[in-house]
């Protein structure tokens, strides 16, 4: 009898720390299997997907790989500042133009919910987005005529991971498309990556 109680805390102790060890190792990271601060070198060494292109202008750096994300066909985008990683972004349906404006915006609100569901409710109540960066109601109606014309955008933000890590599922036009990404961010940089980026011709 001593034995087989034995026996059954040896597994116990074996399954719980299986199960445990997962839990702690999707801890360690602050996006997929990378940290901020990594070095293009260091993350080239953990993305498994296939590396499309590698460029640098100045002090900004990209790695773009093919890849999946929320369970469709994306581009993953790594920028690095003076070769520090500093964000990660998913484009979803890259170069898909058989994907419509309401295809994407469909599938916005989907990764809304995932995102939801991982993180709880975002940080902003309202999506739309102006130019001047105003938060409105939109009319849903026009919402495909309003995307595609750059009058309205899409947004919702989160904050997580102890504060270390800005979320910020956008829809909006870029350049010549309407597109939808999930921007990954370290949260605790001294300065404004967006425009740090615009000085630099990105």
């Amino acid at each position: 009898m001593k034995k087989l109680v034995l026996s059954f805390l040896v597994l116990l102790l074996f399954v719980v720390s299986t199960t445990y060890e997962p839990a702690t190792a999707a801890t360690k990271y602050d996006f997929k299997n990378v940290n901020w601060g990594m070095t293009v070198n260091q993350v080239k060494k953990k993305e498994k997907s296939k590396l499309l292109d590698q460029s640098k202008i100045k002090d900004i750096s990209l790695l773009e790989y093919k890849t999946t994300g929320f369970r469709v066909n994306a581009k993953l985008v790594y920028i690095f500042y003076k070769n520090k990683l500093v964000r990660a972004v998913y484009e979803i349906f890259p170069n898909d133009t058989k994907k419509t404006t309401m295809d994407k915006y469909y599938k916005y609100f989907s990764i809304k919910r995932d995102l939801f569901d991982e993180y709880d409710g975002s940080i902003n109540f309202k999506d739309g987005l102006t130019p001047s960066g105003k938060r409105v109601l939109y009319d849903s109606e026009d919402v495909e005529k309003d995307l595609v014309s750059g009058a309205i955008a899409l947004e919702s933000n989160w904050i997580i991971d102890k504060k270390k890590t800005s979320i910020s599922l956008m829809l909006a036009r870029v350049t010549d498309a309407v597109r939808l990404r999930v921007i990954y961010t370290d949260n605790n940089l001294k300065y404004d990556l967006d425009e740090l980026i615009d000085a630099q011709k990105y």
